[in-house]
């Protein structure tokens, strides 16, 4: 299987979504009906974000781990930190 494989569907059911947001906007729909629909695209959103992390710690910190470069685990640990406190 692909890497990131189901981040990548997770996105496209988002990036269908925010048509359907564009569309309620452009039709005049109901202020809270938009806003729902926004929440849930964020949710979606927020789903692929934790498996694209998920993903980079079972491949790139594991990988630091086996290759036994304490450098390269700090970084790859930092870069995830990073990524979550975003």
């Amino acid at each position: 299987m692909q890497k990131h494989q189901n981040a990548l569907k997770t996105i496209k059911v988002a990036s269908g979504q925010i048509q359907s947001v564009a569309k309620m906007i452009e039709e005049d729909r109901y202020c809270m009906d938009i806003s729902m629909q926004i929440q849930a695209t964020i949710s979606l959103l927020k789903k692929a974000q934790a498996t694209i992390i998920g993903d980079h710690l079972n491949t790139c910190v594991v990988e630091s781990i086996e290759q036994n470069d304490a450098n390269l685990k700090v970084e790859e640990i930092n870069t995830l930190i990073k990524a979550i406190l975003k």
